[in-house]
């Protein structure tokens, strides 16, 4: 299994905010995808490491909910750079910017090649009554977008069954799961059931466009919390400049003479 190979970390915190039912059921009935991002706050999420050592956690798009009476289930989504690799910026509400292209982490520090950026999530239950609530009692799926193509349909997004992964690869009772991923990891873009559905074509580092994520959790098929996110890729600010003064240029050619 290389889902999840690089960290599978349990452990039990806490968070609050409020339930965004009816969004969370058009993405789970497979209606249009969300036309903006989804979550409670956008800031920091300190207890998240997403796996590894180093990986920003001051501005993260978090959504939590109660459920079963006393578990809280926190679900988070955030976009970084990948190894020394210039810093994402973003809009303060859950769209990320990236640059375009690929490498092996910047200064070498990889041996995979993968975008200039991750995709970092983080999913956890815990009880405010010293229960022991753990994942796996819940569905909960993990989406992602190989399409640069603006508010793509969720029917088009890759999923990671989350619940099915936990059960096949985890110890029992694991209440805590995060990671950082790249949409060039090769085990993204292969369908292996009932763990991986990959979405159709190929990831193009190089192509602009926006990228869409979101975390889903149900309980009996009813739903409980939804965060998603968006990764925009766009022209370095170099190759922007230079763009905007080549229509700047083109502008001038055609003011017509007085």
């Amino acid at each position: 299994m290389q889902l999840f190979q690089r960290s599978l970390h349990c452990s039990l915190h806490r968070s609050f905010a409020p339930l965004l039912l009816a969004v969370a059921g058009l993405l789970l009935t497979g209606a249009p995808a969300w036309s903006a991002p989804i979550y409670d706050y956008f800031g920091p999420l300190d207890e998240a490491t997403f796996g590894g050592t180093g990986i920003p956690n001051d501005e993260v798009a978090v959504a939590s909910q109660f459920v079963d009476g006393d578990n809280l289930i926190t679900v988070a989504l955030s976009a970084t750079q990948r190894f020394s690799n210039p810093a994402l910026t973003n809009d303060g509400a859950g769209t990320y910017l990236a640059t375009p292209g690929s490498n092996f982490g910047g200064a070498g520090e990889s041996t995979n090649e993968g975008a200039l950026w991750n995709w970092n999530y983080f999913i956890r239950v815990e009880s405010t009554t010293g229960g022991s609530p753990q994942l796996t009692d819940y569905q909960i799926d993990l989406y992602y977008d190989f399409d640069p193509a603006f508010d793509n349909p969720l029917g088009s997004l890759g999923r990671i069954d989350v619940t099915s992964t936990l059960l096949a690869t985890a110890p029992p009772g694991i209440s805590l799961v995060e990671d950082s991923q790249n949409l060039l990891f090769g085990f993204l873009a292969v369908d292996n059931p009932p763990f991986v559905d990959a979405p159709g074509g190929a990831f193009d580092p190089n192509a602009l466009g926006e990228y869409n994520f979101a975390i889903t959790v149900s309980s009996m098929s009813f739903p409980v919390e939804t965060v998603a996110m968006d990764v925009q890729v766009v022209p370095e600010p170099g190759t922007a400049v230079l763009l905007g003064l080549g229509l700047g240029g083109l502008a001038l050619r055609r003011r017509p003479r007085d």
